[in-house]
């Protein structure tokens, strides 16, 4: 191997034209980076090395060998002239020529054909890794290929590449690409022969191949940072700068980045927990279970307020301890409760006694990187890539935000909390799943509030789970109001993913504790501690009037008090009500969905000063809280006294729970004795009757007969509760649950409602089978086969009925618009919030020539440019912003915003 090889003639990175610097580096080099990566990534990472060797049954050094080999090819793509003339100024000096063919086939495309037509020939007359190549092993070569040149996120689109490779190659591209291919397995593979071969290793690559490509995703990522990667133009045989250049980098890299596994600390239950004064029965049985070595699922069910979180941060630091998983991803339903969740893990302490060295940590949703408690955490920049073609981003700039986005480097941190969300597109086809797929494949998946996971949902973590499981990784499933069915179906997608048949689960007690690891499956009834053990009396309320007053009493015997609507509409209403009633405003808190981020953060972070779990009396003393359903799960609030609108029954247990949650005096400081008396929970819905109509609740609450359309079901709810008069945990739990939603109770629903009933359970049908649709095919192999959209957008995490869309409010201020929060960093960021498109739906273009030119050159000052975003621009009347839009029917709308009410219409 010599230093003249027409290979040294390519360049694979360059700056932009006009910046100073070294202006390219050579393709072999940047091809070498990326191989380096893997191999040192590999070579650190035993636990992972020995496993994907032995499902693909070859031995540990001939899969490292021939990895990093692949990895090393990932680029041949970029050997193509057209891909060359990107930069015109380079291919002049290095091709001495300028190609006039466009660049129009991604080189990820290019490269897949230029393996499959020509590398193949030369791995076969070499002998690579089959002494007789066959359509087999032509096969197994061709899903390598795929692995490694869709490593931009999605796999190199197959059936774009039928032209010729001469409409795309010259014939000293070609001979540069096989050049450099077999000067790279002289020192990459020592050991050649069968063994990569047949049909066994074809099949099992097929199913490991969708978490092969996330590590390439990951090398590539990695190896294209300047940062770590100097540009270099000098020839220099491949093998030196192979030892004298990338291997050093690559482990420098990944030890800067730790991305690689760290050593765990050992902690006993009150090591890891100080602040546990008693362990609740649930916490002690994760702390004192003994751990099978092999993968496990848990399901944990048992009253809010039983330390659920706590015994599923003990059992994943055990599963880390004993080597079955390098590090946890907690998934919750909800922005705000993956806020409080985070701060929970990271107040507590808890981050720094999991491992013996600073572990990373990462908070995960669309506005993680706003939390005030990451900034320290952040970190971005460029890497300098200008891998591009004309209708696509930079590739560089996509990896540069790989790494300064939480969201998609949360499932590659060794903590991760955030919502499921980013968990479930590691299960469908869109850009960089693989690369979430990966950064779970060892770590413990924890999801919280499973009940909360619609049927579309439901059914996406049913496949991810299948998918966690084939990787050999751990989950635990949190919930307080799991019904069977729903309990079968998740332990069944788990089996699954083990290659086992559906699991014989029988068990109704409660609380329980099922796991899933060996052929039959253990359900461990638990006890619950007396504090949590709760019976809370059931009353009714009619009317609006008959509400407030019962929340003004409250706050006249200096007691807190919380009224959650179904609505946000119904939650301002109610917030109005109470002003009209002569309660300051300073003693009530509207807390709903419809506020600016930055508003939200604030309003969040009181109610949790407030309500919280440290709250002092005087904090507490005649406060009122007004919320919808953002506090219903993973929120530790404490109320005195409670309303909530008419609801199904296991989001009223939910509801519940944050009723009397923490025993205090009757003062409402912390203390050692209940004084408060029994929890009371007064339901404000229709009064029930044993004969409803059809317009039961729709009459009364249309709002939530439109948000919960199952009114069958809401029906069920309210004759179990008229039944009972009370609410009593854990005790009644199974009979609550089942009697609405086990098998049945769909002949108890009244006639009225059957029609209704039958509807929804059609819409749920159709859900779970556009979800089914959504996921990846773990049989079919990281392959673009044509029909998969590989778009966030076209396989989304939720199946909303009615769309949202993100919207920016602006103020028109001193002839500028301007972010309507103030702030000096994220302020577009802090501006915006979801909404439904009945509500908004289009911009409306504005008379003012200069307004309009203003809002044009506002959006390019945004992030991105206002791509993902719509913009209502303010105008302030009155002391609240006025700004005009239209819906979805592109009918005109008026909305208000202010940061006490939110966003409504006129």
């Amino acid at each position: 191997m010599t230093a003249d090889r027409a290979y040294w003639k390519y360049w694979g990175k360059a700056r932009k034209e006009g910046e100073a610097g070294t202006p390219c580096h050579l393709l072999s080099y940047h091809s070498l980076d990326v191989a380096a990566v893997g191999k040192v990534y590999l070579d650190r990472h035993a636990a992972l090395r020995s496993d994907w060797a032995a499902r693909l049954g070859i031995a540990e050094e001939t899969f490292a060998d021939w990895y990093v080999f692949f990895l090393s090819q990932h680029d041949l793509g970029k050997f193509s002239h057209r891909f060359q003339g990107l930069r015109a100024d380079l291919s002049r000096i290095l091709n001495n020529e300028q190609p006039v063919e466009r660049y129009s086939i991604r080189h990820d495309t290019l490269g897949y054909c230029l393996w499959t037509e020509k590398l193949w020939n030369l791995a076969a007359e070499q002998a690579w890794f089959c002494t007789s190549p066959d359509r087999t092993s032509r096969k197994l070569f061709e899903l390598w290929a795929g692995i490694v040149t869709g490593h931009h996120g999605q796999p190199p689109k197959t059936s774009d590449l039928r032209p010729s490779l001469d409409q795309h190659f010259t014939e000293s591209d070609i001979t540069a690409a096989m050049q450099f291919a077999a000067d790279c397995a002289e020192f990459m593979l020592p050991r050649r022969g069968g063994e990569l071969s047949g049909r066994e290793v074809h099949e099992r690559l097929i199913a490991l191949s969708w978490w092969l490509a996330g590590l390439a995703v990951l090398c590539d990522w990695l190896g294209s940072s300047e940062k770590y990667f100097k540009y270099r133009t000098e020839p220099l045989p491949l093998s030196d700068y192979w030892k004298r250049f990338a291997l050093p980098r690559a482990e420098t890299a990944l030890n800067e980045l730790g991305l690689l596994p760290r050593c765990p600390r050992p902690q006993t239950l009150h090591e890891l927990f100080e602040y546990l004064v008693e362990p609740t029965p649930l916490q002690q049985a994760a702390a004192n279970i003994p751990l099978p070595a092999s993968p496990q699922l848990y399901i944990l069910e048992d009253v809010t307020g039983a330390g659920k979180t706590e015994a599923a941060l003990m059992l994943a630091h055990r599963l880390i301890q004993e080597g079955l998983a390098d590090g946890f991803y907690f998934g919750l339903p909800t922005m705000a409760t993956s806020n409080a969740m985070f701060r929970r893990i990271v107040d507590k302490g808890l981050d720094g006694k999991f491992y013996r060295e600073t572990p990373n940590r990462v908070l995960a949703h669309s506005a993680s990187r706003l939390e005030p408690a990451l900034e320290a955490l952040s970190s971005g920049g460029k890497d300098g890539d200008t891998d591009y073609r004309p209708d696509d981003e930079s590739a560089g700039n996509q990896r540069s935000e790989w790494f300064s986005d939480s969201r998609k480097k949360a499932l590659l941190a060794d903590i991760g909390v955030g919502t499921v969300d980013q968990a479930l597109l590691a299960a469908l086809y869109t850009r960089h799943q693989s690369l979430r797929l990966f950064g779970l494949a060892r770590k413990v998946l924890i999801v919280d509030e499973v009940h909360a996971c619609d049927a579309y949902m439901l059914r996406l973590l049913e496949a991810l789970l299948e998918l966690h499981a084939a990787a050999g990784g751990c989950a635990i499933l949190l919930s307080a109001t799991l019904p069977r069915i729903t309990r079968e179906r998740l332990a069944f997608a788990y089996c699954r993913g083990l290659g086992r048949g559906a699991p014989h689960l029988s068990s109704r007690e409660y609380p329980l504790l099922t796991r899933i690891a060996t052929e039959i499956p253990d359900e461990i009834p638990l006890a619950t501690r007396p504090e949590v053990a709760r019976s809370v009396d059931i009353g009714w309320l009619h009317s609006v009037d008959d509400a407030i007053e019962l929340l003004n009493s409250a706050r006249k015997e200096g007691r807190c008090a919380c009224w959650i609507r179904n609505t946000v509409d119904d939650a301002i209403a109610a917030y109005e009500k109470l002003l009209h009633a002569g309660i300051p405003k300073d003693d009530v808190i509207l807390f709903h969905a419809r506020f600016a981020l930055g508003d939200r953060l604030i309003i969040e972070n009181l109610a949790l000063q407030t309500f919280g779990p440290e709250s002092r009396s005087s904090e507490r003393r005649g406060k009122i809280l007004v919320c919808t359903q953002v506090l219903e799960s993973s929120v530790d609030v404490d109320l005195d006294v409670m309303i909530s609108d008419l609801a199904p029954i296991d989001l009223l247990i939910q509801r519940a729970g944050r009723l009397c949650r923490h025993v205090r005096d009757a003062r409402g400081d912390r203390a050692a004795a209940e004084g408060r008396g029994t929890p009371k929970l007064r339901l404000f819905g229709p009064t029930f009757t044993d004969t409803p109509d059809a317009d039961w609740v729709s009459a009364a609450l249309p709002g939530t007969a439109a948000v919960y359309p199952d009114h069958g079901r809401l029906w069920l709810t309210a004759k179990r509760l008229m039944e009972t008069g009370k609410l009593v945990m854990p005790g009644h739990a199974r009979a609550y649950i089942e009697g609405v939603y086990g098998e049945n109770a769909e002949t108890a629903i009244p006639t009225s409602f059957q029609d209704k009933s039958s509807e929804v359970e059609g819409d749920k049908s159709a859900k779970q089978s556009i979800a089914s649709a959504n996921v990846i095919k773990l049989k079919n192999g990281y392959i673009d086969e044509g029909y998969q959209p590989w778009d966030d957008a076209l396989t989304p995490t939720r199946l909303e009925d009615q769309p949202s869309i993100t919207l920016r409010l602006a103020r028109w201020e001193n002839s500028e618009v301007k972010p309507w929060i103030r702030a000096e960093k994220f302020a577009w960021e802090l501006s915006q919030l979801s909404v439904r498109v009945s509500l908004f739906a289009e911009e409306i273009a504005e008379d003012d020539p200069a307004l309009q030119d203003a809002v044009d050159r506002c959006r390019q000052g945004m992030p991105d440019r206002g791509k993902w975003s719509k913009l209502l621009v303010l105008h302030i009347e009155n002391g609240v912003g006025v700004g005009k839009g239209k819906n979805w029917k592109g009918e005109p709308v008026t909305l208000i915003y202010d940061e006490r009410l939110g966003l409504r219409r006129a």
